[in-house]
């Protein structure tokens, strides 16, 4: 296939291209969800789709879901091939075995003026399998050396503001480009156990050999991370990890290299001092290298110095040498460092564009960038923290007006990261009277937020003191997270101080909360106020909120007719509005339950169906395979046992795959007693071990029914299954509730002997 070679390498060299092809390599997606995984604006994806359409990469069809027509897209190609002929380029595209793609996400810091550290280097080469730890002062050059040593790692810099979890994303898009697709699809799911992730991560570190390069890890406020360090040190077997830090992190010793970093040699720092001033007599660098000690960027700062910096050094080198270069800076240049220091990470340059404001901000930009004042990574651009320090001290720039100018060219970018920071450049403003604007904002524009990133979030809003809309985020964090006490007495505090949507949203989760704490009745009255706070608000939202806690509510109750009956409510405001498509699957996966629940499980397989139907199309494989674990049970129950391990298989395998233990054992556990019905009593006892297994892994209790399932499929060998069904017993004796539920539904395909005593006492 011809295509037009300048558009398609144009194309090709944008990494967020790069990254959607990546993602449509394991299957068919809608813009929304592309968006949400990316965390980029629906509309900037649907545009770079339309442009990959248009050059043969992607394929776009429309398909019909919900009474409307949706447009969902794939890959059309696997391999595109750049051929050099005589008086042209040629490049084609066609299908191939095998594709790989290297997307670094985070741009690779450049080493211009990297000199020496040669025995450093080849450590850091050589230490597969390991982490790496470089630590040292600042400016001495631990984030050359990294990336010297790893020019195309995943790299990730700390500027104190991430969590885990979101380091955990970016990493998961990584790794997915690279084949490894088990922790992006555990994060899609909302899986958030600490120790799967960590075992996801070393995995598909480990299974795609990545190098993965953490800078300034001294920044880090999240514990998880270093506990994340501490885990994979002494796992890693292929992969590698790196980290920069001013001080030496207590991550123990096994399995970790670390490498203090001091000043560079005599010969080496000469040979930088000659990159930067050609010509430099032998004497004037031996003085130069006897104040710096080899210090990177006391050369580079000594070497640009107008003055006799080596006669007039004082004790405070540093503080010294900015100060002589900082006199000879024009006015445009102060103001654009003074621009630069307030802010703690580095800035896109449209982003110094729109607050610098004048024309000649790439001229002024550029000569900073020469005098080494100011540093590129990628294409953002920033200043180092040494020299963040010095600045604030000379003057003290009008940080609160550049903060808010900041802000709004986050948001307009219309992603959840940038809203983030965003409303913490806000907060820093101290304009909390925005909070309730940004608050419901984020209800219509980011609603996984809360859930996604719940660490971050919690932290920002930690700074907006006793505001109520911000004590309510926090409340509805909690619920998210599973603290529903907290969350209950965090609402109930904040719900006669807010209005409007946020009220809504308040007050239905009030109502779920009460529900998970078991109160009917308080979980009844709340659901009353939401019903009359739609009937205020007219919102679509408020609706859907109100049909969904309802729907659950009369589900708790076993009030089934009237659940049913909201949860075609619920799935006719989700279409009527183009709410999302998880939504949508999730309410076809509720209404097939009820079905089943009324005993007509027909009717829940069609809705198990369509269910399934809307995953596929909107690539939400989560959901795709919980809807095949629910087709299992649904098959078992028909006596449908082939059907049933042919959906459970499916279920089994992508549960075990991204160690969502426990969807995994509900669906080993359907198809375990479907092998039994089928009289396969290998296949069950191979079933039954591996639910023991990750009983004694993770304790959880419907795991431990491998021992009665072992028990069931030693009797239909004709050996004695007695041993293990005792043991199970044993094991659920906290658990009387399920035993009986193991009991009675494995009786559907198979009759303990009754000396064993198994009946209800």
């Amino acid at each position: 296939m011809r295509v037009d070679t300048l558009a398609l390498l144009k194309a090709l060299s944008n990494e967020t291209n790069l990254q959607i092809l990546s993602l449509l390599r394991s299957g068919s997606f809608h813009p929304r969800e592309l968006a949400r995984l990316l965390q980029r604006s629906e509309s900037d994806v649907s545009r770079r789709l339309k442009k990959l359409e248009k050059l043969g990469l992607v394929e776009g069809r429309w398909i019909r879901l919900g009474g409307r027509n949706v447009r969902i897209y794939s890959l059309r190609v696997n391999e595109v091939k750049v051929n050099f002929l005589p008086g042209e380029v040629r490049v084609g595209i066609e299908e191939a075995e095998s594709y790989r793609l290297p997307i670094t996400f985070e741009d690779v810091p450049k080493t211009g003026f990297f000199v020496g550290r040669h025995d450093e280097v080849e450590i850091l080469r050589r230490a597969r399998g390991r982490v790496v730890v470089v630590h040292g002062i600042a400016g001495i050059g631990k984030t050359s050396l990294l990336a010297r040593a790893f020019p195309e790692a995943f790299w990730y810099s700390m500027n104190g503001s991430e969590s885990f979890e979101y380091f955990a994303w970016q990493l998961s898009l990584y790794l997915n480009s690279l084949g490894y697709r088990a922790l992006m699809e555990y994060l899609r799911g909302g899986g958030k156990e600490e120790k799967e992730l960590f075992e996801l991560i070393l995995e598909g570190i480990d299974e795609t050999e990545s190098v993965v390069v953490i800078d300034d890890l001294h920044k880090c406020r999240d514990e998880t991370l270093m506990r994340m360090l501490s885990y994979l040190a002494g796992r890693l077997k292929k992969g590698t990890i790196a980290v920069a830090s001013r001080v030496k992190p207590p991550l123990g010793i096994e399995g970790i290299v670390y490498i203090n970093l001091g000043g560079l040699k005599p010969e080496e720092a000469y040979e930088l001092a000659k990159k930067i001033k050609k010509g430099i007599p032998v004497d004037e660098f031996a003085e130069i290298y006897r104040i710096t000690r080899g210090h990177p960027l006391a050369l580079i700062l000594l070497l640009e110095s107008p003055g006799e910096s080596s006669e007039e050094a004082r004790e405070n080198l540093f503080e010294f040498l900015f100060t002589e270069i900082y006199r000879s800076l024009t006015e445009e240049e102060k103001r654009m460092l003074l621009m630069l220091s307030i802010f703690e990470g580095p800035l896109e340059y449209e982003a110094i564009k729109a607050l610098y404001g004048g024309r000649n901000t790439f001229s002024v930009l550029h000569s900073l960038l020469r005098k080494g004042l100011v540093e590129r990574r990628g294409r953002q651009y920033f200043i180092h923290d040494m020299l963040k320090g010095f600045l604030r001290e000379k003057e003290t720039p009008e940080s609160r007006t550049y903060y808010l100018e900041y802000a709004e060219y986050l948001l307009r970018k219309n992603t959840p990261r940038d809203f983030l920071k965003a409303f913490e450049y806000i907060l820093r403003a101290g304009t909390t009277g925005r909070i309730r604007e940004l608050v419901e904002l984020r209800i219509r524009r980011f609603k996984h937020l809360p859930g996604d990133f719940p660490k971050t979030y919690r932290r920002i809003l930690s700074q907006a003191g006793d505001n109520p809309y911000a004590r309510g985020e926090l409340g509805i964090i909690y619920f998210n997270t599973g603290f529903f006490q907290k969350a209950r007495d965090t609402l109930l505090e904040v719900e006669d101080k807010i209005e409007g949507l946020f009220k809504a949203e308040v007050v239905s989760t009030l109502a779920d909360v009460f529900l998970m704490l078991e109160n009917l009745e308080m979980a009844g009255r709340y659901l009353q106020k939401t019903r009359e706070l739609a009937e205020n608000l007219q919102e679509p939202e408020v609706w859907l909120w109100y049909y969904m806690e309802k729907t659950k509510y009369e589900y708790y109750r076993r009030n089934l007719e009237e659940a049913l009956k909201s949860a075609f409510k619920e799935l006719e405001v989700s279409r009527e509005h183009w709410r999302s498509p998880e939504d949508e699957g999730l309410v076809l996966l509720h209404i097939g339950d009820i079905y089943l629940d009324l005993e007509q499980p027909e009717e829940g397989i069609k809705y198990y169906e369509e269910g399934l139907r809307v995953a596929k199309a909107y690539g939400l494989t989560f959901i795709e395979h919980v809807t095949y674990m629910e087709l299992s049970k649904t098959h078992y129950i028909l006596g449908n046992y082939w059907k049933a391990v042919s959906y459970g298989n499916r279920a089994v395998e992508y549960f075990l795959r991204i160690k969502n233990y426990r969807r995994a054992v509900d669906a080993l556990a359907y198809r375990c007693v479907s092998w039994i019905g089928l009289g396969e009593a290998d296949m069950a006892e191979e079933d039954a071990r591996e639910l023991i297994r990750i009983a004694h892994s993770t304790g959880y209790p419907l795991a431990w029914a491998g021992y009665i399932f072992m028990g069931a499929a030693k009797f239909l060998k004709g050996e004695d299954g007695s041993g293990y069904v005792e043991e199970g017993r044993k094991h659920l004796q906290d658990y009387p509730w399920l035993f009986e539920a193991v009991i009675q539904e494995l009786g559907r395909v198979f009759e303990f002997p009754k000396e064993l005593n198994l009946s209800r006492e």
